[in-house]
């Protein structure tokens, strides 16, 4: 068989597979991608029909044919890379990366969906097999399916079709942002704090710009690059400065524990911070102490924090309760014991 046949093949395998529990993220090609487990709960920050699709090549021997081996989970990275080569058409074939924009999609985004073309009819219109699609949601639907695609489509539009070079495999150097990057992955909601922040294609000033975000947009990140000087967030549409954003994060690496990032990625550490009108206590770690007793630097008095990090006034006491954890000196001690 071809390379193409191979892929093909391949996704044909996986037709049927559904994430679980429904409306979690949580399947099998996001747990090859990110090298765990990774679960949503009340908000989407690991879709995973580019993750289908990378999963797929790399299943087929062909990681380096998919977006020239860059590894991505960006629909917004795969328009751009093949729009970048001129490898982007109108017109579609078998093996292509069909390019689709739904009704859901967010404002200013040029492609939200994505799958394989498995087959061109003669009247026009394209067999895929998709990931994370369904028969109530194009592009968030937790399932595999077989889909029939065409330009008139109702509820999407077909941006365009990406064409893999299927004959160069040997000859494109593989990247992969967890390789080369050493990418963490995390779930966070972040705040834009600036004007124009730029979404890029890779976490570098040199790569290619996809759009400029504004003060106050939300964004949800998915990875993060761990560097202190050179920081930079994954969300759906690209990377973008991890110098221009404020939230909560949590990292998925060892400890799932929380952290919090403000502008220019200062980040609380060894101290107490209000945050949106309540007190959170940092370790030396800077990563976020919950259900434990912390002795206050001041008083003596023990201050309980709960599962959320939140300090409970009404809990204050002079002899804490040892079946939980007592911290003695907060600006010594890290909040993650291994």
């Amino acid at each position: 068989m071809s390379l193409i046949d191979n892929v093909i093949s391949k996704a044909r395998e996986y037709v049927g597979v559904s994430e679980y529990p429904p409306e979690s993220n949580n399947v099998k090609f996001n747990t090859d991608y990110y090298g765990k487990e990774v679960y949503d709960s009340s908000t989407a920050i690991y879709p995973w029909c580019v993750t289908f699709l990378w999963d797929i090549f790399r299943m087929s021997e062909a990681e380096k044919v998919f977006c020239d081996g860059i590894k991505t989970a960006s629909t917004e990275i795969v328009y751009s890379h093949y729009k970048d080569k001129n490898m982007l058409f109108s017109k579609g074939q078998r093996g292509d990366i069909i390019l689709l924009l739904t009704g859901e999609a967010g404002k200013n985004r040029r492609v939200n969906h994505a799958g394989i073309v498995v087959g061109v009819n003669t009247d026009g219109t394209y067999e895929t097999i998709e990931g994370n699609t369904g028969n109530g949601d194009i592009a968030n639907g937790g399932m595999v399916m077989t889909r029939k695609r065409n330009f008139d489509g109702k509820g999407y539009t077909i941006v365009g079709f990406a064409r893999p070079d299927y004959n160069n495999q040997s000859n494109i150097q593989v990247q992969t942002d967890k390789q080369a990057y050493n990418e963490i992955p995390i779930s966070a909601r972040l705040t834009i704090v600036g004007s124009g922040v730029r979404v890029r294609t890779a976490p570098n000033t040199s790569s290619s710009l996809l759009k400029n975000l504004s003060e106050g947009e939300v964004v949800k990140a998915s990875g993060r690059i761990a560097s202190r000087y050179n920081p930079w967030f994954h969300i759906a549409e690209g990377w973008i400065s991890g110098n221009f954003v404020q939230g909560w994060i949590k990292d998925y690496n060892d400890n799932n524990r929380w952290w919090y990032v403000e502008r220019d990625y200062k980040y609380a550490k060894a101290e107490w911070k209000n945050i949106s009108g309540k007190e959170y206590c940092f370790g030396k770690d800077s990563y976020l102490f919950v259900n434990c007793y912390i002795k206050s630097a001041v008083s003596g008095v023990y201050y309980w924090v709960d599962g959320d990090g939140a300090y409970q006034k009404q809990y204050d006491t002079n002899s804490p309760n040892r079946k939980y954890r007592i911290v003695e000196n907060y600006k010594m001690e890290n909040a993650y014991i291994k």
